[in-house]
């Protein structure tokens, strides 16, 4: 008794079609590499501290104006900041009124999860923290904060462009 119905089926498949099993096998494979589940590709991504350790992000961030001057109205911040990997930061802010960047200043950065905070300087107006959950993706990063509210959209790139070094 030899015929097909005895014959136990391997993964489903007859085995006179083994080509086609392992043609099967192989596309398997590659759906589980390129898909791949929730909790590898997780695992895969670097932290969010990796991906902005050593890079400057230069960036555009919407505010609240402060309560004096004006409050109830948004405030543009342009800014570069240089994120060392101790924490410490080299922030420096465009003035609109003077047609430069402000004078570097060393402050502060931190994260926690995907939320990113920097100290800013007190350059035209008092000092305060900018923080938002960010997400990066490539060169680009882009988030928002709630309390306050912050906006926040730029890039980062590898190395200090604010003293030129790498």
């Amino acid at each position: 008794m030899s015929s097909k119905m005895t014959q136990q089926p391997r993964c489903g498949v007859l085995p006179g079609n083994v080509g086609r099993m392992r043609a099967g096998a192989g596309l398997v494979a590659l759906l589980a590499l390129g898909a791949g589940s929730p909790a590898c590709a997780a695992d895969l991504a670097p932290s969010l501290a990796a991906q902005l350790t050593g890079r400057t992000l230069s960036a555009v961030a919407y505010v609240p104006r402060a309560p004096g001057a004006g409050g109830g109205a948004l405030q543009r911040i342009m800014l570069q900041a240089f994120l060392a990997s101790d924490g410490k930061t080299l922030v420096r802010q465009w003035i609109g009124s003077r047609n430069l960047y402000s004078t570097p200043v060393a402050t502060r950065w931190s994260v926690s999860d995907n939320r990113l905070c920097i100290d800013l300087p007190a350059t035209d107006l008092p000092g305060r923290k900018l923080c938002a959950n960010v997400h990066i993706w490539g060169p680009r990063i882009a988030g928002i904060g709630t309390q306050p509210y912050a906006m926040l959209d730029g890039d980062i790139r590898p190395g200090n462009a604010i003293t030129g070094t790498r």
